[in-house]
């Protein structure tokens, strides 16, 4: 008797150090995973919101990202410079693919002018300028406001918002 419970409890204490190591390489396997992640891999989930500088929250889909983020939103197109996203939340935090997208930011601020509808531009201070995009540089995009234009910085721009 005494030796089946001295064998009982031998197998016991195995399966418990077994069970230990088991938990402590799937939290390393999960660590790593998750080290290996950017925050841009977290744009996929059907949920996910950013928070962007000057604009706040904005949710929907993201049809693509590359040198901007794309947002479809209730049918109105958000292009989000990566620069001012200050956080990303989701459903679970788990990553998704996003399709990549291939057009540069002035691709997309080009389309926007030849769109020749109304557009929103949100700089990173909160301030935005309201009007249709009707050239852009090398480094700015320039918005005609009634009869002035007034040329914004790609560095000073938070996002372009379809009206």
């Amino acid at each position: 008797m005494r030796w089946d419970r001295l064998f009982a409890e031998l197998e016991s204490a195995t399966l418990d150090e077994l069970a230990d190591e088991r938990d402590a390489l799937a939290e390393d396997l999960r660590d790593e995973q998750w080290a290996s992640l950017s925050w841009r891999d977290l744009l996929g989930d059907p949920h996910v919101r950013l928070d962007v500088a000057g604009l706040g929250e904005v949710g929907g889909r993201v049809v693509g990202a590359g040198d901007v983020i794309v947002v479809e939103d209730a049918g109105r197109r958000v292009v989000v410079l990566p620069e001012a996203v200050l956080a990303v939340s989701g459903s679970d935090g788990r990553a998704a693919s996003v399709p990549a997208l291939s057009r540069t930011r002035r691709q997309l601020a080009r389309a926007l002018r030849d769109e020749a509808g109304p557009v929103r531009v949100v700089r990173t201070d909160g301030t935005a300028v309201d009007g249709r995009v009707v050239a852009v540089g090398a480094d700015f995009v320039q918005v005609a406001v009634g009869q002035r234009r007034v040329s914004l910085p790609w560095e000073s721009i938070a996002a372009l918002v379809e009206r």
